[in-house]
């Protein structure tokens, strides 16, 4: 079942992995017995997961979490496909994490308390949307997530409320949970509410299909940025131009910051996930239409100065920003 390829990149040597658990002595022993006692797909997975984690997640992992994820995104994989691609699979149904809620068990439990509520669907859309339809009624938004804190799914659902994050991390974990692959995505669009908006792409078998009612049309989208790889997929939804900067040249001391903003009326969203290095040449696809550029100088903490550029991206084009000039509009020279 696993290709060649999956197999030959994922395959731990004796030396890796001991330097991976050199790195989390104190939680080395678990992983140690982890993966020694399975073989086979379960084996390859498991090393997916521990390759791909960060290493604070190994330090903490236990066997619950990574059995809970591993053994149900198995038996969930071939649900809805005669063979789901191991792509597919490794990268959008066995992951752990939506976003940046904190590390835990939920297939057990989500598909126990799904199971009561929802009708079986006769194709992975309708299922997809009857899931959705659950967890709308179940859960009140409650506005956004204090301070980036957000609870895990399970926690989520007795109190029956949850902030905007919070409910989409649920949604992503209930799809998956019923072996529906998942793409979270963020994406940004003119106009209000923060401009920022969140949904799902599912794998139908084919092709990726979004689960983004009650939004505006895709094709407007400003940046789409998958999580948690945080890849730019602003491309699939819609045509873009690119944004080029080339880096600074005569800086003498670190401290440089670059934002992207979508502007919004009196005010500015600032893209999150977005990274523009001040100190390489950086290309960054993007929907057409107007961008803010925000750079930056802070010196022990304390900004000393901005540059404000603004930017208009056109379709199959590219647009050249030279930061050097905000480097001499910052910084006094002698």
């Amino acid at each position: 079942m696993v290709s060649m390829f999956i197999s030959i990149l994922l395959l731990l040597s004796p030396a890796e992995r001991d330097s991976l658990l050199a790195e989390i002595p104190i939680n080395a022993g678990f992983w140690e017995g982890a993966l020694s006692q399975y073989s086979g797909d379960t084996l390859i997975y498991i090393e997916t997961l521990f390759l791909s984690m960060s290493p604070e997640d190994r330090g903490v992992m236990t066997t619950a979490i990574l059995e809970d994820h591993v053994l149900n995104a198995m038996g969930a994989r071939n649900l809805w496909y005669d063979d789901l691609p191991d792509s597919i699979f490794i990268l959008h149904l066995l992951p752990f994490r939506i976003d940046a809620e904190p590390l835990s068990s939920y297939r057990s439990t989500l598909g126990a308390w799904l199971g009561r509520r929802v009708q079986p669907g006769e194709t992975v859309v309708a299922m997809a949307e009857e899931i959705i339809s659950v967890i709308t009624h179940a859960i009140t938004i409650t506005g956004y997530a204090a301070n980036g804190s957000v609870l895990t799914p399970t926690q989520i659902i007795p109190s029956g409320r949850a902030s905007r994050e919070g409910r989409w991390i649920l949604l992503g974990a209930s799809l998956r949970t019923f072996g529906i692959p998942v793409r979270p995505v963020k994406g940004w669009f003119p106009g209000v509410d923060r401009n920022l908006y969140l949904w799902f792409d599912i794998w139908t078998g084919d092709e990726w299909y979004s689960l983004s009612g009650g939004m505006p049309p895709l094709e407007y989208v400003k940046v789409a940025i998958e999580h948690p790889s945080l890849n730019n997929i602003t491309g699939d939804y819609r045509n873009t131009g690119t944004l080029l900067t080339n880096p600074l040249v005569d800086y003498i001391e670190e401290g440089w910051s670059i934002e992207l903003l979508l502007p919004s009326g009196d005010d500015s969203t600032v893209i999150d996930n977005v990274y523009i290095d001040p100190y390489d040449s950086i290309f960054t696809e993007l929907g057409s239409g107007e961008f803010l550029l925000r750079v930056q100088f802070s010196s022990r903490g304390e900004i000393i100065g901005e540059w404000l550029k603004d930017i208009v991206i056109s379709t199959d084009s590219t647009t050249v920003i030279d930061l050097t000039e905000a480097e001499y509009a910052i910084i006094p020279r002698p």
